[in-house]
């Protein structure tokens, strides 16, 4: 998840106004948001008392004086979108799930063996699914480094 930081100073209405868009915008793209109020005895204050608000992304990208929208969402990622594998993986792990009950009303029925073969069963679907889930996050999290690499142009 995206880190944003806000610097702002007290009783700066441009900064409440950056702050109320940074808020309306994280219901959309969910990121992390953290408003640092600028004091004189901060190590950032030189820096960016004359230029607040200033919106730091992910400590990397630093917008001074954002004041619309507009400036924000090239600097912000969309959320990824989930893939096929990753709502196949998720349908896997629930039918372990619902497999695994099932097991466990046949063995309150008494039938050992039967909540046995339902019990791994159920485990092995719901393991294979994990696997699968893991997978896509591991190559969505590579994507995402490769892309970032080549926005930076390297």
């Amino acid at each position: 998840m995206q880190v944003i930081e806000l610097y702002i100073t007290p009783d700066c209405g441009l900064c409440k106004e950056v702050s109320k868009l940074l808020k309306r915008r994280q219901k959309k793209t969910p990121f992390e948001l953290r408003e640092v109020v600028l004091t004189e005895d901060h190590p950032k204050y030189s820096d960016y008392v004359l230029a607040v608000p200033v919106v730091v992304i992910d400590g990397t990208h630093e917008l001074r004086g954002v004041t619309s929208e507009e400036q924000l969402p090239q600097e912000l990622r969309e959320p990824e979108p989930s893939t096929r594998l990753f709502y196949s993986a998720k349908f896997l792990e629930a039918l372990g799930l619902v497999t695994v009950l099932f097991g466990f009303a046949y063995g309150l029925q008494g039938d050992m063996w039967t909540d046995l073969y339902f019990l791994l069963g159920g485990a092995t679907i719901f393991s294979i699914g994990r696997m699968l889930e893991k997978k896509d996050r591991r190559d969505q999290a590579k994507a995402t480094r490769l892309d970032e690499l080549q926005t930076r142009g390297r």
